[in-house]
């Protein structure tokens, strides 16, 4: 017979919820900085969204909706309030301000 390496009291909880990788990468915050520029990123699936909210990307001036991987991004002097929504890749690409 095996030998039982897990702890006194360990359980496998049927009950807990398996973890949802997708769930926890989105809304990690993070600073970076383009051209001496501090700007807040959250990534975003865009899948929590209520209704049918749509935002206009600043990089190519084209619209998109819920469920549409982006980055929500401000200038950290700024705060969130000015927050612009982008699309990845017209972010990578980004060198501007926020205004």
């Amino acid at each position: 017979m095996g030998r039982n390496n897990k702890p006194k009291g360990f359980s496998r909880g049927d009950d807990e919820e398996p973890m949802d990788i997708a769930k926890l990468r989105d809304g990690i915050k993070k600073t970076v900085f383009k051209n001496g520029i501090e700007f807040s990123l959250q990534t975003t699936s865009g899948k929590t969204v209520d209704g049918a909210k749509t935002w206009i990307c600043p990089g190519c001036n084209i619209s998109f909706g819920p469920g549409i991987s982006h980055v929500v991004v401000w200038e950290s002097a700024l705060g969130v309030g000015k927050r612009r929504h982008f699309h990845n890749v017209c972010w990578q690409k980004f060198q501007g301000r926020l205004f």
